[in-house]
């Protein structure tokens, strides 16, 4: 009895139970064995009486109709079936037939109808598709998150009362508030206090350091002079992550929040760092104590960790991505702001974009430089030679921190990706007019394009020239025959198809064979919606409206996208932490039975997506 309870308790739902509920199942089961072959559920048959768990070999469900057989999908240990017949008292739509032998726990009606009573997450995934299951799996984890992060909201890190002052007052009588009350900043408002308006301030004890004594501003000057505003606001309800996320984006150490259009507190990043004591929100400072490029590489070391911990504590892969790319951001924009030290100001405006995993705000523990130069056209002859220049430093650079130079040479050192502007434009315009399928294979990541650093406006001149792509319905269908030229690895009976390596196997590329495909899928719906998002998830959610893609199948490709992504990630950290190699590569049979499932639904999503698509654009009949 206790191996039944302990085998069940690896497989959802039935890790979701307390112990008692596993024992009591596990006392009521009935063992069943069936040959090869036989049909253990007939489609119109006798409605199901059990909740069928396999506990050894694999049976295949079947449909059947019109003198067609079709194997949609296997199940292996771990996996039930056998509950829309039980639920519904109706006979089974399907077949199941044992594949292999199989030894099968059988789970009466009774009990199986009282579980559902008294659990609600036993009766969802019962009640719900693959589908539903993996959206399941997300909101489940999620769940199960670090309280603080994910589950408390900023409200609840005020630690005290609004502490304000007049905008007439001086800076030394604001400092010796901040002094009386022990607080390191002020809001500057009128009475009432806390009614948001254009007027509205605060001010910091940075503001003070930065802004009056080191700039020498005589402390009789009016505080409204030195204060910052407009300020940036967050709703009292908002999660204690969203406010870690935007104030380590903006840079921010205090975060006042508002409820019906006042300010009800401010929360400090010191709040958040006692509660959290790996915040992110921290790294930005780090990178500006950094005197050498060990400091910058050990930076990048820091990064790595954070995104350990924040994997540890629950977060979402398109979270921890946000997290990433700020601070890769931070780290390039002081490289370049260095370079410029050195080799003086550039001759004429320009932009420093990020590609591909970077521009999508989706790096991972492992990633390769991808990165372009785009200068103003009035540029003088010098200007390349300068451009060159700042190419080769900065990218040798963000080798030694730990990003390895791009196979492919996609980087600005690459003379044809360092280009002036109406050239880039030429680019985009060709690529469209003129697709040609090889090239998209290498080129796609160009549409991900991010600028991080530079004063040159690429957004403006270059988005319009790529909304092209939304008319021309060649350029589309030779995108998706080239995404689809990556299949999602099923085979025949729908388990997933594993590589060897060498030495190893079972493996699966949980990149290329993984996220990458929905990254493809998600960057045509985006062109055909004409979308300008760059992330997968923000593309999936935005552009189902108007493009081919509908909003049921969106919703189920960002679950799976995020699923695959972390087991990819945590695969990486565990790399890592046994100073391995790190790589995309996962060996498919240590997974545990919940991540096999959870894997397998999310690639049977995938390839779901993918036939339609290969429909809707009849990519096999493009010459």
């Amino acid at each position: 009895m206790e191996e039944i309870a302990a085998f069940l308790g690896n497989y959802p739902p039935f890790d979701q139970l307390p112990p008692t509920a596993l024992q009591r199942i596990a006392r009521s089961i009935q063992i069943e064995y069936f040959a090869t072959n036989h049909d253990i559920l007939t489609f119109g048959g006798t409605p199901s009486q059990f909740l069928y768990v396999v506990c050894k070999g694999h049976v295949d469900l079947i449909r059947e109709g019109e003198g067609e057989t079709q194997i949609f999908d296997s199940l292996g240990p771990g996996e039930a079936f056998g509950h829309p017949s039980l639920i519904l008292g109706q006979p089974p739509i399907i077949t199941v037939r044992a594949h292999t032998e199989v030894l099968a726990y059988l789970i009466p009606a009774a009990l199986f109808h009282d579980l559902r009573a008294e659990f609600p997450p036993f009766a969802n995934f019962f009640a719900a598709s693959a589908i539903e299951r993996l959206e399941f799996a997300v909101r489940s984890r999620r769940d199960s998150a670090a309280p603080t992060l994910f589950q408390t909201h900023l409200r609840d890190l005020v630690e005290r009362d609004l502490v304000a002052i007049s905008p007439d007052a001086t800076v030394q009588e604001a400092a010796q508030l901040m002094s009386q009350e022990h607080v390191s900043c002020l809001l500057i408002d009128l009475p009432p206090y806390g009614v948001l308006d254009q007027d509205t301030g605060i001010f910091t004890d940075r503001d003070l350091r930065t802004r009056v004594v080191a700039a020498g501003i005589p402390y009789n000057t009016p505080v409204s002079k030195v204060m910052t505003t407009p300020i940036r606001t967050l709703p009292a309800d908002s999660l204690v992550f969203e406010g870690l996320m935007a104030m380590l984006e903006n840079r921010q150490h205090h975060m006042p929040i508002t409820e019906h259009g006042r300010i009800v507190g401010i929360v400090t990043h010191m709040a958040i760092l006692r509660h959290q004591s790996s915040s992110p929100v921290f790294l930005p400072s780090q990178l500006r104590r950094a005197q050498t490029m060990d400091d910058m590489r050990r930076y990048r070391e820091k990064v790595v960790a954070t995104v350990g911990s924040l994997l540890d504590a629950g977060a979402r892969v398109s979270d921890i991505g946000r997290v990433v790319a700020v601070a890769h951001d931070a780290l390039l924009q002081r490289l370049l702001r260095d370079a410029e030290a050195t080799l003086g100001p550039p001759p004429v405006p320009y932009a420093w974009m990020v590609l591909g995993s970077e521009g999508r705000f989706e790096q991972t523990l492992r990633t390769d430089q991808d990165n372009a130069l785009v200068y103003a056209d009035d540029a003088p002859p010098e200007a390349e030679s300068y451009f060159a220049k700042l190419a080769d430093l900065i990218v040798g650079q963000l080798e030694v921190c730990g990003f390895p130079r791009c196979p492919g040479e996609i980087m600005a050192s690459n003379p044809q990706w360092r280009q002036p502007l109406h050239v880039w434009k030429d680019y985009f315009s060709r690529w469209i007019t003129v697709p040609e399928e090889e090239a998209l294979l290498r080129i796609a990541i160009f549409f991900d394009f991010r600028r991080v650093y530079g004063e040159l406006d690429v957004e403006s001149a270059l988005r319009p020239v790529i909304l092209q792509a939304r008319e021309n319905r060649v350029f589309l269908a030779r995108l998706a025959r080239a995404g689809l030229r990556n299949h999602a690895p099923l085979t025949l009976f729908r388990q997933v198809a594993l590589q060897r390596q060498g030495d190893q196997r079972h493996l699966i590329d949980l990149k290329h064979r993984g996220t990458a495909m929905v990254v493809d899928m998600a960057r045509l719906f985006s062109l055909e919606a004409g979308c300008n998002a760059t992330s997968t998830v923000a593309r999936l959610r935005q552009s189902w409206p108007e493009s081919s893609i509908s909003e049921a199948d969106a919703q189920t490709l960002i679950s799976a996208f995020e699923l695959i992504s972390t087991l990819r990630l945590r695969n990486q950290q565990e790399q890592i932490t046994r100073g391995e190699e790190v790589t995309n590569h996962v060996c498919y049979r240590q997974l545990s039975p919940i991540n096999q499932r959870e894997l397998k639904e999310s690639l049977q999503v995938i390839a779901g997506v993918q036939r339609g698509l290969a429909r809707i654009f009849q990519t096999n009949l493009i010459g």
